[in-house]
């Protein structure tokens, strides 16, 4: 992640640990994708919860990057306001 919006030049490491809450954030990403999954899997394949218990494995391990993103950027949008100013270079 960059230290600053090359954009608009806002810094996105406010102060150490910032990030921290972060994984709250992550936490809640990955129990809601695991009861969507969970109830698709239970409505379209009733009686094989072991292949829900195999699957679920691997699509979180691939799902990882994507929840670690999600998380920080909506830890990061609680807290900062976007700005929409763009910083004049000299």
């Amino acid at each position: 992640m960059h230290k600053s919006c090359p954009h608009c030049g806002q810094n996105f490491v406010p102060e150490p640990g910032f990030y921290q809450g972060a994984l709250y954030m992550s936490y809640a990403f990955y129990v809601a994708f695991m009861l969507v999954y969970f109830l698709i899997f239970v409505n379209f394949f009733e009686a094989y919860l072991n292949y829900f218990l195999v699957s679920i494995i691997p699509v979180l391990i691939l799902l990882t990057p994507l929840f670690y993103r999600m998380a920080r950027r909506s830890w990061l949008a609680i807290f900062i306001k976007p700005t929409h100013e763009k910083v004049v270079e000299e």
